[in-house]
């Protein structure tokens, strides 16, 4: 018989091992020897994931993963794992995951709880609850582990506090919540943030926010996200005091308006629009976007790396006279990208962007010098600290042409 060279590693490398599979495969490990049988209680990640589970047993599909017939085995494991976990073991991450498939808000509110006994320092809930929402329990707010906390609101599924304090969290993720001021259950207030002391990263996808003030002291990563079509509204936030950010990062269908930008420290933006202009838009978006957009960028001016999408150049060249009469958005810009999206499905009406873009994008910076490289020679070199870079994400281009080039044609096969 050969031997056991495994089951002979440390537990730190073991629980690696196990960290590789899902939960209920960790479990069924027990019944290899005595050394593996309370191995899987002891895991410091717990990923519950329906979706997992119900393709393990051959039950996902499109008409299962809105059927409750695998629901009861979902809780029924959820709980019993939970039950005989061993109690002594802290955990690290606890992600739940049902999707829009109804849970039992008694059910994910005794997970919740479980996860913050246990000194939970990353908590991931996406989960619809009908008709009875979650509410958090007490324990979630005096928490001293919980560093990251991402939510995800389905239809009143989940109940904001009104008073939202957590001392230690970092990192916030919230996707579909509303943030209107009202005395709403479901909605956070205006200005939610300012009593998050150590919030560091935080990320509002397809979010609604009017009126929204971010007032964060510590905050370094900001990211607004829209992928959805149907968020054709123009995305407006009252302000944004961020002393301390440094990266910038918004995606939408059109650009965000913020007259009151507090970023002294700012270094790095992404913004992207996948504005179609061929669709028609409500109201008066469409005749603004230029306008909107111009000026939003004049918000980030402090940005010394720049990505913009082949899509912003659509949006800027649609006003030729805006960006005679308007300052370059970005006078201390040491690099910038142009990038095109796969992921988003619309057209390019242009195959090379304009010089008064170009022109208007880059004018008033020093010491800017073009570069280019040739992917057939094999030939590239990084861009030293006063260069531009162009580059597209969608195809290798034949040639990465500099600013002063004036002409992007071929940047794309």
């Amino acid at each position: 018989m050969k031997e056991d060279r495994i089951s002979k590693l440390p537990d730190t490398i073991l629980k690696h091992i196990l960290s590789s599979v899902d939960l209920k495969q960790a479990v069924q490990t027990s019944v290899l020897s005595k050394r593996w049988t309370k191995l899987w209680s002891t895991l410091p990640d717990l990923t519950f994931n329906f979706e997992s589970l119900a393709t393990q047993r051959g039950m996902y599909s499109t008409w299962s993963y809105h059927n409750n017939k695998f629901t009861p085995h979902f809780t029924r494991f959820v709980t019993e794992y939970l039950s005989h976990r061993d109690d002594t073991s802290t955990v690290a991450k606890f992600q739940l995951s049902t999707g829009k498939m109804s849970s039992d808000s008694t059910f994910v509110e005794n997970c919740i709880g479980y996860a913050i006994k246990h000194g939970v320092q990353h908590l991931d809930l996406d989960v619809s609850c009908y008709p009875t929402p979650v509410r958090f329990p007490d324990g979630i707010f005096a928490s001293q582990t919980l560093q990251e906390l991402k939510l995800k609101q389905y239809k009143n599924s989940i109940v904001v506090p009104k008073s939202f304090i957590l001392p230690n969290l970092k990192t916030l993720y919230l996707d579909s919540f509303k943030f209107n001021g009202y005395d709403d259950l479901y909605s956070f207030p205006k200005e939610p943030f300012s009593s998050f002391s150590n919030l560091e990263k935080l990320t509002l996808h397809h979010c609604e926010f009017p009126g929204l003030i971010i007032c964060a002291s510590k905050l370094k990563i900001l990211e607004i996200s829209f992928h959805d079509p149907l968020f054709l509204f123009q995305p407006k936030i009252e302000q944004i005091s961020a002393p301390e950010l440094t990266s910038f990062r918004y995606e939408g269908y059109v650009s965000l308006v913020c007259t009151n930008v507090d970023f002294p420290c700012l270094e790095e933006v992404y913004f992207d629009i996948y504005a179609n202009l061929e669709s028609s838009y409500t109201g008066d978006i469409k005749k603004k976007m230029t306008l909107n957009l111009v000026k939003m960028l004049q918000q980030l001016g402090n940005a010394k790396f720049v990505t913009l999408s082949l899509h912003i150049m659509q949006v800027l060249a649609m006003d030729p006279h805006l960006l005679e009469q308007s300052p370059s958005p970005f006078p201390y810009i040491k690099s910038l990208k142009l990038t095109r999206r796969l992921d988003i499905i619309l057209p390019i009406l242009m195959e090379t962007v304009p010089q008064n873009v170009m022109n208007y994008l880059t004018k008033g910076s020093s010491g800017i010098r073009w570069w280019s490289s040739s992917h057939k020679k094999g030939i590239a070199r990084t861009p030293s600290k006063d260069e531009i870079k162009i580059t597209g994400k969608s195809a290798t281009p034949d040639i990465l042409m500099g600013v002063q080039s004036a002409s992007m044609q071929k940047l794309y096969n």
